[in-house]
């Protein structure tokens, strides 16, 4: 290896220098100071040699001093079998990062990645998806890359739980002023089938004809869309419960029958032909009525109906496509509702 060592006095003390040349005949500088005399910077020097020499090297010299943003292009690029969504999500966590994704990945330092965690205003499940995404790319940036000898993200702090968000459902005379609003017939239907099934926005945009059956009056789950990018591709669900068949009542299904009729069949068979106008026009309608309102309070909705009207938990959490504890971590406000009312009941009935 080419180098070059220089000493100086700095800050009332000595500093070593070695500048050297790598394989692309670029040069590179590292230093420490704040040596008492010139010979204890003279010793240093052979350890100074040796951390250089074990610097990681990229596999290839072309991916010297790639930034972070553009590394992750080259990973999901090379990745195999990654679904579009899934893309999408590494892009996101590293945009999340701000100024620093445009940083040298080698330059990257812990403190520069936890300045910008600790900004961020995201949902605590957005920052563990981002944290698990960062991780992954930095792991891949050790191997097989060679870009970096440490990765900083395991010792990223993000921030804690929230306290549980303000669960905002419909009435009966909101639902039917929202289905009132909306300008498109595809996002009065998208609207109904949310309100009637529970199913997530990404689930119902992704429906087809097939996944509908009117004698049976049922609605079968076995795909979804990227709602925040809902011109992507479908792919199938990422839970074994997220596969499901969810019961209609028969306002949906006259609904569903009503909409077919006026609407030509597309050749994928897709209910909802335009997914993004039609969530687009749905959540317009809804902040036309309340401002706190999003698509998932559709669902929200669904689910408080069932338990007020004692269906048991185990059924809701199968007709959601979730876990029992998840629909009592996130309905449980419903639940104690019931407990107050059973608690009236019971001192009547043991009067």
């Amino acid at each position: 290896m080419t180098h070059t060592t220089t000493y100086r006095q700095k800050d009332s003390g000595w500093q070593i220098i070695v500048s050297w040349k790598d394989s692309n005949g670029k040069w590179h500088q590292k230093s420490k100071q704040g040596f008492a005399r010139k010979a204890d910077a003279k010793t240093y020097e052979s350890q100074l040699l040796k951390e250089i020499k074990n610097q990681p090297r990229p596999v290839d010299q072309a991916l010297a001093g790639i930034t972070l943003e553009k590394f992750c292009e080259v990973y999901v690029k090379n990745k195999k079998s990654i679904s579009a969504g899934t893309a999408y999500q590494y892009v996101h966590a590293v945009k999340a990062l701000k100024d620093v994704a445009k940083k040298p990945v080698q330059s990257i330092t812990f403190l520069d990645i936890q300045t910008i965690v600790s900004s961020w205003s995201l949902a605590p499940d957005t920052q563990k998806q981002y944290k698990t995404k960062l991780n992954i790319l930095f792991r891949a940036a050790i191997k097989p890359y060679g870009l970096i000898s440490r990765n900083p993200i395991p010792d990223i702090e993000i921030s804690p739980r929230r306290d549980k968000e303000e669960r905002i459902t419909l009435s009966e005379k909101q639902f039917k002023k929202l289905l009132l609003i909306c300008t498109m017939p595809a996002a009065r239907l998208a609207a109904a089938i949310a309100y009637y099934t529970g199913l997530r926005k990404g689930e119902m945009l992704a429906l087809t004809w097939d996944d509908i059956d009117l004698k049976r009056m049922t609605v079968t789950v076995n795909k979804q869309i990227d709602a925040k990018h809902p011109h992507l591709p479908a792919t199938e669900p990422k839970t074994r419960n997220s596969f499901r068949t969810v019961p209609i009542p028969p306002v949906l299904a006259g609904l569903l029958r009503a909409y077919r009729k006026t609407q030509p069949l597309s050749i994928t068979r897709q209910v909802f032909v335009d997914p993004r106008h039609t969530k687009n026009n749905l959540t317009w309608a809804m902040k036309k009525i309340d401002n706190r309102l999003s698509l998932h309070s559709l669902r929200h909705t669904y689910a408080s109906n069932l338990l007020a009207h004692g269906v048991d938990i185990r059924t809701v959490a199968a007709l959601l496509g979730d876990t029992v504890p998840t629909v009592i971590k996130t309905y449980i406000h419903y639940t104690d509702d019931m407990r107050a009312a059973a608690a009236e009941d019971i001192k009547k009935i043991f009067a």
